[in-house]
């Protein structure tokens, strides 16, 4: 008979040293004697969770809460997990049993259900959470600062000015509220050019109010991702390269490619009409040449075919989608290995949840030129990116995890 306390300790110990299949294996054991020991279904979850299993790390968690339903720790685990997974509504739903069990946390469970009701587009829903964060905490500058956000995407100009104004009288030394708050002045005053010089070299972007993520990058004097395209930078050994930017949008990634790392060639491949009329104009502005616009207007997927665009509930361009299943649409949707057939040495992907199967409608590319990639996953895929890793013989070098997604820079393994 095993001393569950003992090999419980010794488990920890082992996953706290990085020694995680050493102390699954302990967990494992203790749950055959011992099925509800939560302790163990939580750290399994735990590890599986750092393996990109999600769904596994779900189960454990479920499970685990099922046997203790008032135990606060793992209602946060699955707040934040099913959250970061877009599973808005059962996230939701653990934020508000967590309010009625800790009521003194309420301010950051009512900003994180806000949050999923503007992911879902249910502003006045999301408004009214945000309210209450400020009613419980009247100084909550964050909670101002949400509220300036989510006021911006529904193009309530002034309002959101507001708020990011209210958010810097509770905190001066705010720097989002103060990056947001100049980005709506900009807005309403239509003064829409960025300039900002970076290592020396001056760049150009517009920003309209639909793309807020990337425009938020663009105001404060970066480029949007800078870790991964500096770190992109320093793993090419060569500028003589060809790229392809799968997903472009606006042409943060294609500036930097083209600009900063002078490379022989970017091919952005976009969809939507509106970014590329964007994409465009910032590829003109930054007097770049070596960017070839021929393959606008595609989606990519793992079949040829049309489709139509799938705006997302939050009005953000950059997280544009096209619908599944469709016969008949605008959008030519076609394979990686049917628009490319020239060497490629550099594959930066971001397609909004469907990177496997643009990754699957790009094997023989892959499979001859072996490039570098950058992929943008959604943590409900990266089980399934794992998969695909192995079955063409890559391997990741870095990741980094943004929240909901993760960037996954992978390398061929020779």
């Amino acid at each position: 008979m095993i001393d569950i306390n003992q090999d419980f300790q010794k488990a920890l110990n082992l996953q706290k040293e990085g020694k995680v299949k050493e102390a699954e294996s302990i967990y494992i054991n203790i749950l055959k004697s011992d099925s509800n020991h939560v302790a163990s279904l939580i750290n399994l979850g735990l590890i599986e969770q750092g393996k990109g299993k999600l769904d596994e790390a779900t189960q454990f968690y479920k499970y685990a809460s099922s046997i203790e339903p008032d135990n606060t720790s793992l209602l946060y685990l699955l707040a934040r997990l099913t959250q970061e997974l877009n599973q808005f509504d059962e996230a939701i739903a653990y934020w508000n049993r967590l309010i009625k069990l800790k009521p003194d946390s309420a301010l950051e469970y009512y900003g994180n259900i806000g949050n999923s009701f503007v992911q879902q587009g249910k502003f006045e829903e999301a408004l009214k959470y945000f309210n209450k964060a400020i009613e419980i905490s009247p100084k909550s500058f964050q909670a101002h600062q949400a509220i300036g956000n989510l006021l911006i995407r529904q193009q309530k100009l002034e309002a959101a000015k507001s708020e990011f104004t209210k958010a810097l009288e509770i905190n001066p030394s705010y720097k989002t509220a103060k990056i947001w708050l100049n980005l709506v002045d900009r807005l309403i005053k239509g003064d829409n050019l960025i300039s900002f010089n970076y290592q020396g070299t001056p760049i150009k972007f517009e920003i309209i109010g639909k793309n807020l993520a990337v425009e938020i990058a663009h105001v404060s004097g970066n480029f949007y991702e800078i870790a991964e395209l500096e770190f992109i930078r320093q793993n090419q050994q060569s500028s003589n390269i060809v790229v392809v930017d799968i997903g472009a949008n606006t042409g943060n990634h294609s500036v930097y490619f083209a600009k900063i790392m002078q490379v022989a060639k970017v091919i952005p491949i976009e969809f939507h009409p509106e970014i590329i009329a964007a994409l465009k104009r910032h590829i003109s502005i930054n007097q770049v040449s070596n960017v070839d616009l021929s393959k606008l207007g595609y989606a990519i997927d793992k079949n040829r075919g049309k489709s139509l665009i799938k705006e997302h509930p939050a009005r953000d361009l950059f997280l544009t989608e096209i619908y599944d299943n469709v016969r008949n649409g605008e959008v030519a949707v076609v394979t990686l290995d049917e628009l490319i057939t020239e060497k490629i040495d550099l594959i930066k992907v971001d397609v909004q949840g469907k990177e496997i199967d643009a990754l699957q409608g790009a094997k023989k590319l892959i499979s001859n030129y072996q490039p570098d990639m950058i992929v943008e996953v959604a943590k409900s895929n990266i089980k399934d990116f794992r998969k695909f890793l192995e079955a063409v013989s890559y391997q990741t070098v870095k990741a980094f995890d943004q929240g909901r997604y993760v960037n996954f820079y992978i390398k061929h393994t020779n």
